[in-house]
């Protein structure tokens, strides 16, 4: 098994920044949607911005997410 320094919540939000989705970053990434989202929550929480602005078919990075 492959170990990364980069923290989960980084990788998937990149991924999604990349893919354009939760569900196709979930594909790509070979790990549940939830577990996806649930990571960039608590980023989100965390830095206290939002990175992604949610819409009906797809997430874009916020000004935040894309500096990020």
């Amino acid at each position: 098994m492959r170990h990364s320094l980069v923290p989960a919540g980084l990788r998937y939000a990149d991924q999604v920044a990349r893919s354009g989705s939760i569900q196709k970053a979930a594909r790509e990434l070979h790990v549940a949607a939830s577990a996806i989202n649930r990571q960039i929550l608590h980023l989100e929480e965390e830095l206290g911005v939002p990175l992604f602005e949610r819409l009906p078919r797809g997430m874009l990075p916020t000004w935040y997410g894309e500096t990020m």
